[in-house]
Parts: C-alpha cells; sequence; structure tokens
C-alpha cells in the first residue's frame, strides 16, 4: 500500500491523533511557562536544605545541653514518683538472705504479726480475723513469699490504725496476688497486690480509720510509718441490722513499679 493511499484511508486517523498530540505539546508547553519557575525554585529550595543537613548540625550545643537538663530532669521526677508509689516493707516484711530461708522468715514474720495484733485486738476489744487475710496454704516461690510478707506489712499497720482509730470489727481481710503476676503478658509497668480490709461498727471510728490511713505519721509503738497507704477502692454504706453502725470496705495496693525492659541491640 502505497502513501496516497494509507492516507486517503485513514486520514480521519492521523488528524485525530496528531491533532491529540499537538493539545498535548500546548498544553505541556503551557504549563512550563506558568509553573516552570516555581518548580525550579522549589528544586532550589530542596538542593540547598540538602546541602545544609549534610554539612551543618541539626542542633547546637546549646540545644544539647537544654536537653539533657530537660532529661536529667524528668528522671528526677520519675525517681520521685516511683518512689512515692513503690511499697516500702520494714525489715520484718523483707526477705533477708542472711536469716535463713525464705519459707521459714515467712512462717516467723506471720507468728509474730499474728501473735502481737490478735493480743492488742483482745485488749481493745477489736474483732479480727485470725488468718490476717493470708492464703490457708503458705506459698513456696520466694516471689509469692515477699508480695504475701508486703501484704502483710500492710495488714499489720492498717490493723494498727483500725486500734487507734478505736474501730470495733474487722470482718474479714483478704490479701491477693496481682492474678496478671504469672501469666504470659505479664504485669505490666505496675504490679498490683490488694489487701481487701471489710469494717463494720459505729461511723465515726470508720472515718477516722480511713483519714488516718492516708497520714504519714509514725505509729504509736514506734515501729514504723502509718502512711499514707494506697488506696484502690473504698465503699462506706449502714448495715442493714443496725441503722446506727455502717460497713466500710477499702482496698489498699501494694504497689511495686515494673521497669520496662531494655531495648535488644
Amino acid at each position: 500500500m502505497n502513501l496516497e493511499g494509507f492516507w486517503q484511508e485513514n486520514k480521519r486517523f492521523v488528524l485525530v491523533v496528531g491533532g491529540g498530540a499537538l493539545v498535548f505539546l500546548a498544553g505541556w508547553i503551557a504549563i512550563g511557562s506558568m509553573l516552570g519557575d516555581d518548580l525550579a525554585a522549589q528544586r532550589r529550595a530542596a538542593e540547598s536544605a540538602q546541602r545544609k543537613l549534610s554539612s551543618e548540625p541539626m542542633y547546637s550545643a546549646d540545644d544539647h545541653r537544654q536537653l539533657e537538663a530537660e532529661n536529667e530532669a524528668l528522671k528526677t521526677a520519675l525517681d520521685t514518683l516511683t518512689s512515692s508509689v513503690t511499697w516500702k516493707a520494714r525489715p520484718l516484711y523483707a526477705l533477708d538472705a542472711k536469716r535463713g530461708a525464705p519459707s521459714n522468715q515467712y512462717f516467723a514474720a506471720v507468728a509474730a504479726t499474728r501473735e502481737d495484733l490478735l493480743r492488742r485486738a483482745g485488749r481493745a476489744n477489736l474483732r479480727l480475723p485470725e488468718d490476717l487475710g493470708l492464703p490457708a496454704l503458705s506459698p513456696t516461690r520466694e516471689g509469692d513469699i515477699l508480695r504475701y510478707l508486703e501484704g502483710l506489712d500492710l495488714v499489720d499497720r492498717a490493723v494498727r490504725i483500725a486500734l487507734e482509730s478505736g474501730c470495733e470489727r474487722v470482718d474479714r481481710i483478704q490479701i491477693q496476688l496481682d492474678p496478671r503476676l504469672n501469666s504470659k503478658q505479664g504485669v505490666g509497668t505496675l504490679e498490683r497486690t490488694r489487701v481487701t480490709l471489710n469494717l463494720s461498727g459505729r461511723p465515726d471510728p470508720l472515718v477516722a480509720f480511713l483519714a488516718r490511713s492516708q497520714e504519714s505519721a509514725p505509729l504509736a509503738d514506734g515501729s514504723g510509718a502509718a502512711g499514707p497507704l494506697l488506696v484502690e477502692r473504698c465503699e462506706m454504706q449502714p448495715t442493714r441490722s443496725k441503722t446506727s453502725e455502717a460497713g466500710l470496705e477499702v482496698v489498699f495496693l501494694v504497689a511495686r513499679i515494673v521497669p520496662p525492659a531494655a531495648p535488644q541491640q
């Protein structure tokens, strides 16, 4: 097929394609004339920023000093908050390798605390559960022993506050380790051992007990600080049997801050 024959047969198609190419070329020229300067300016700015980043430091020495000062201030604030929240057990309730096996230390602390508190409660006519909230089966793992001893330390402090406040009955005590302790997910950043006390009697001593649990004052017998004890939840309401009496349920926490795991290299 010769050129003239191709033109006669396909001239409509050729004209459409050629017209489209001319329109595209005209549009490209128009866009270049209108936006070419802006595009060139943006390219120059990007090249300048790239040269600056590669040759100049991002932060000055003053910036580094300021950031270091802020970092130290944050570390100090974190240490202060951690110290305020974390439970500090008294020597009797802290494990010490010099005092023998953990189980022996547990039995000794439980026996001494139970004897002392029951004697004091009997003299003050305070009804007190003999188990002090401890499990029927003694813990065997060192970690559990440590945590139950810390819970017993809180129980001892709370009962002493109840005695000094004139409370009449401690109906129930329960020490409960964090249920997430042995889970695959772990306890997170805050481990909670819960110590629940149910008290009943005249409302005024119960209110005084709760208020004194939040004070930071030495115990009357000099055995340590009486508070503040960390409260997770409390509820007080009249008893059904006597309208002149009330019941108080308060859940104290023995908190343990879990430091974050170090990043893997």
